[in-house]
């Protein structure tokens, strides 16, 4: 287990609380929850809010304890190669209602806008505003994406770097996102 510098947290640390909490990050199912939760470009605490607050229930709600269980995990996750991507993300908690995102250094933020007279056509740029879009079409926001999971799963981008390249070239790649699944 790495050790955790706390800073301005020193005195919450040295509880058993802290104590105890420092091991629970350090887990290698919370470590993977921080890490899933981070590839689909989720903050980390969303991915271990459930467990987090059935082992230590109401003891983590003190505002005090929410900002050093960020803390832990910006350290956590630091240690993994990942870098903030996002601090004061709002997020659907019952806990929490604030917390950090973080991503690897090499990911580059994407914009995905889809044609209002057609949704499955797409056109992704790195620029949300004043964006570069084919003329021929009215543009709404849609997503924002780094991970190559959700490039994948949402776009069915496989290749970042040519959808990089191509966006270099225009200012923006055009694709076709079609249905996965049909009804039968």
């Amino acid at each position: 287990m790495m050790n955790y510098r706390p800073d301005k947290f020193t005195s919450l640390y040295e509880t058993a609380l802290g104590q105890s909490l420092w091991r629970f990050m350090n887990e290698p199912a919370t470590v993977a929850r921080l890490e899933t939760a981070s590839e689909l470009s989720k903050t980390g605490v969303e991915g271990i809010e459930e467990p987090l607050l059935r082992e230590f229930g109401e003891e983590v709600l003190a505002e005090r304890v929410k900002q050093m269980v960020g803390h832990m995990i910006r350290q956590v996750l630091e240690h993994r190669g990942w870098v903030l991507d996002q601090g004061d993300v709002k997020i659907q908690s019952g806990a929490f209602t604030k917390a950090s995102r973080y991503r690897r250094p090499d990911w580059v933020t994407l914009h995905a806008f889809r044609n209002s007279s057609d949704p499955r056509d797409v056109a992704i740029t790195d620029r949300r505003q004043n964006p570069s879009l084919p003329s021929d079409g009215r543009w709404t926001y849609y997503a924002t994406f780094a991970s190559p999971i959700k490039a994948a799963v949402a776009f069915g981008v496989r290749d970042l770097a040519k959808l990089r390249e191509a966006i270099q070239a225009r200012g923006f790649e055009r694709i076709r996102v079609e249905r996965m699944m049909r009804r039968a």
